[in-house]
């Protein structure tokens, strides 16, 4: 499943998902690394009502066989997750990956990865280890505590999961949903165990120009002659 119906408040006014990254929609790199990863054999791709005409026009000029529905998302991410999944119930998978149409720079390796670990374990996550210490704080920002960095990391997408699992698990918070920022956090809230996979920093998320100029700037490295 990729996701393409959340908001760009911080895109200056463009919608993240349709811009310009060297050549193609952003939300086309994702798709197109989905289509390449043989791990994945269906597509649900969650739209607003906004983008919806222009991310359908954009997977059909790039030839993505794989999709099997266009999903209008909810008022949050894990509400369009949940409509993603109740599209998959006539023929329900033994596994879904999530990701974020916003991370364009995912690798068919990584969504593999991702998804065997998910297989042997029930759930895991793409994420990286964090580098910087961080602190928790109120809501004055006094800081509260410092967490050991060693047990810090940053969470990406995809995030694969049993089917059954993430779709009772968003069902069971149906009515709290805005409160949960990935999958992984409804799968804690039921208590399932999630497994880490290591990723890359370049599989960054688009929120901003300048993210959008970073991830440009990897496009060219990984273009560029050996």
């Amino acid at each position: 499943m990729v996701l393409g119906a959340g908001a760009s408040a911080r895109m200056g006014g463009g919608d993240k998902l349709l811009a310009d990254l060297a050549g193609e929609p952003v939300i086309v790199w994702s798709l197109r690394a989905f289509e390449a990863c043989p791990a994945i054999r269906t597509l649900v791709v969650t739209t607003s009502a906004a983008n919806d005409a222009q991310i359908r026009r954009a997977a059909a000029a790039a030839g993505v066989t794989k999709i099997r529905a266009f999903v209008r998302g909810g008022s949050c991410r894990a509400e369009s997750v949940l409509h993603g999944l109740q599209a998959l119930q006539d023929h329900p998978p033994a596994l879904v990956a999530v990701h974020d149409g916003a991370r364009p720079l995912v690798t068919p390796g990584l969504i593999a990865r991702v998804v065997q670990a998910a297989a042997r374990r029930g759930a895991a996550i793409a994420a990286v280890p964090a580098t910087d210490t961080l602190k928790i704080v109120n809501a004055d920002r006094d800081i509260v505590s410092t967490p050991s960095r060693a047990s810090v990391w940053h969470a990406q997408t995809p995030q694969a999961a049993r089917f059954d699992a993430l779709l009772n698990a968003h069902e069971r918070r149906a009515d709290a949903l805005q409160r949960f920022t990935d999958d992984a956090s409804l799968l804690e809230a039921a208590s399932l165990p999630v497994r880490v996979v290591q990723a890359s920093r370049e599989n960054l998320k688009i929120t901003s120009p300048d993210d959008l100029a970073a991830a440009a700037r990897i496009v060219r490295k990984r273009r560029a002659p050996a």
